[in-house]
């Protein structure tokens, strides 16, 4: 990390401290969007430019995009501010594109100073790290949509703009990108990759927030914008303790720059936690890696930190369960299995947060989840968020492991049963998944078949050799690269759980 990127970060975050709550979020370029209140409202600051110095009266005009008079009104309020004068604007209803203008009413004549393409409706956070932010390519048209907006920060820059939401939503800086496009199209040549840098095309790969985007949107009719501040790293790296110098820092100051206020996050991370993590020992190598055993912890400190930063204590986290790793390093499957298991149980102790599996999902590499499955991972997390986005939907959580009962007559069993299921669990082919480990982590081949309870849509049934006890626990997504294939009707996946010990 440069001095001058952990100089910038400090100001930030003595400015985000000195801020507090912002009454009126300040308009001030084409594409922003405002996050609405509990009254499905927004206010804003219009600011002036210089040459409206000496008007008394000004006429407020808001368009849709066809130019068509949504509402017009004159005031002669004048606010002062960090952007100078402004002309405050209330109630602002949930929609747009608005095209938002102030002219002189003394002067009609005069051109009217406008914003065009702005949002009233929800905005969310994405953090975490590369499976967030996206490796594999753009393979499909996605095109630019009218209720999609985000925050254009460039990975690791403090100046950001607002802009169309047309993926990559997560971009990268210039002095980057050459090594970006060649890792994702490596038959190009040298100059081919220097055109394209040149006609300045952003350059990122795909994530899971446009398709979240368009499936919540499809369901909600609110308008969205995206913050992306994913990138690189463990979760060390959001510590708000360390927020003058680390990437918590970094998140606070581009809300900051988008008012203040937020409707949400989505965080996917853990695998470099996974991959170099010390179980109960901080690790330095290759970034600060906290204790695996504190993981959780980790995840409270900084949602309750960022919850308190933005004013929301009830602000929803939908987070990713992280998924596979092939080929890494040897003897870490502890590590994988840890780390998931701490996620799956932080909505036990973390209200409205909600861990969306991603374990059953394709890869394109090793590591990193491919086009499909981050657009049906956007839907998964789309369907949680929207009970926090649409009036009247009832809550939801991801699928949640209720009970686990050994039934011993007259053949030996094992039940599962879970909340949260839509419809009737489901799996292509035999249901795998489930295993058992002995103390030493050796693997026990007593699950000789695992059966989807037709009673009971909820349930799975594990048809065992031998009765479990103290000695051993259960499993389902064992290790760094398992195989499991349990879905719901509306494919929302079985956790990966374990262990889990018999009394």
């Amino acid at each position: 990390m440069t001095a001058l990127f952990v100089a910038w970060i400090a100001q930030a975050a003595a400015s985000t401290l000195a801020l507090g709550q912002v009454d009126r979020v300040q308009l001030v370029e084409d594409y922003q969007v405002l996050q609405r209140d509990r009254n499905d409202r927004a206010s804003c600051v219009m600011s002036l430019p210089e040459d409206a110095q000496g008007i008394s009266t000004f006429v407020i005009m808001v368009k849709d995009e066809a130019g068509n008079s949504l509402w017009r009104r004159e005031t002669g309020s004048i606010e002062l501010g960090d952007k100078g004068r402004g002309v405050p604007i209330d109630d602002l209803g949930v929609g747009g594109p608005y095209i938002i203008s102030i002219a002189s009413k003394d002067d009609p004549a005069t051109a009217p100073w406008q914003f065009r393409r702005v949002l009233v409706g929800d905005i969310w956070i994405l953090g975490g790290q590369s499976n967030m932010f996206g490796i594999d390519r753009i393979k499909q048209e996605l095109p630019a949509v009218p209720y999609l907006n985000i925050l254009d920060i460039k990975h690791i820059e403090r100046d950001s703009h607002w802009c169309a939401g047309v993926p990559p939503i997560h971009r990268i800086p210039e002095s980057l990108a050459p090594f970006i496009v060649k890792a994702q199209h490596p038959e190009y040549s040298e100059e081919r990759i220097r055109t394209i840098i040149a006609s300045k095309v952003p350059v990122g790969g795909i994530d899971c927030s446009y398709f979240f985007a368009r499936a919540l949107y499809a369901e909600s009719g609110v308008p969205i914008g995206l913050i992306p501040c994913a990138t690189g790293g463990a979760l060390a790296i959001w510590n708000p303790q360390d927020r003058a110098t680390n990437r918590y820092g970094f998140l606070l100051h581009h809300i900051m720059r988008a008012g203040g206020r937020v409707k949400g996050m989505l965080f996917f991370q853990g695998e470099q936690d996974a991959i170099f993590g010390d179980k109960d020992s901080i690790a330095t190598k290759p970034s600060l890696i906290g204790p695996v055993s504190t993981y959780s912890q980790q995840f409270k400190s900084f949602v309750e930190s960022l919850r308190g930063d933005v004013h929301d204590p009830d602000m929803p986290v939908i987070f990713a369960q992280i998924c596979r790793h092939h080929n890494g390093p040897t003897g870490r499957d502890w590590a994988w299995e840890a780390v998931r298991e701490a996620q799956r149980r932080l909505p036990e102790t973390l209200a409205h947060s909600y861990c969306v599996p991603s374990i059953d999902l394709n890869l394109m590499d090793g590591l990193h989840l491919d086009d499909d499955s981050l657009q049906r991972m956007g839907q998964r997390m789309a369907r949680l968020a929207l009970p926090y986005t649409k009036k009247g939907v009832a809550n939801r959580t991801e699928i949640r492991l209720k009970s686990v009962t050994r039934v011993a007559m007259p053949k030996p069993r094992i039940v599962l049963q879970f909340s949260g299921v839509n419809g009737r669990l489901q799996a292509p082919g035999r249901p795998t998944g489930f295993v058992f480990k002995m103390p030493n982590d050796e693997l026990v081949d007593w699950v000789f078949k695992a059966e989807l309870d037709p009673d009971r849509p909820d349930s799975v049934i594990l048809w065992t050799t031998t009765m479990p006890d103290r000695d051993v626990a259960l499993f389902y997504g064992a290790g760094s690269a398992p195989y499991v294939n349990i879905v719901d009707d509306e494919d929302m996946p079985l956790p990966a759980l374990g262990p889990i010990v018999f009394e």
